[in-house]
């Protein structure tokens, strides 16, 4: 397993979350697998399945997802950053704010 986070971007007005490189090799997560997205009530999970509607993109050396459009901007809403926990068949993205986390780390 996998954590790290990363900053919700912004693509032509949309907002945008990317994931890439080693930390999606690491997990096992290449270009070519095939997964499912599924809407939670603070962000996504990824599912790894065969046949699954979305594919890692990028290349054999650096797999990249990349979610941006109005269903990010509907789940992250408020949010600065995500934290992204990867895992053999499973990625988890939650949403985290900047101000959170350094509360968090001051107690």
């Amino acid at each position: 397993m996998n954590e790290i986070q990363r900053n919700i971007g912004e693509n032509r007005g949309k907002r945008r979350v990317w994931i890439e490189g080693k930390s999606l090799t690491d997990g096992g997560w290449v270009k070519g697998v095939t997964y499912s997205r599924e809407e939670t009530t603070d962000g996504f999970v990824l599912t790894r399945k065969e046949n699954g509607p979305l594919k890692i993109a990028g290349g054999e050396n650096r797999p990249v997802i990349d979610m941006c459009g109005r269903y990010v901007a509907k789940v992250f809403d408020g949010y600065e950053k995500v934290n992204v926990k990867i895992e053999a068949n499973k990625i988890t993205i939650t949403g985290a704010n900047a101000a959170a986390m350094f509360l968090a780390l001051a107690a």
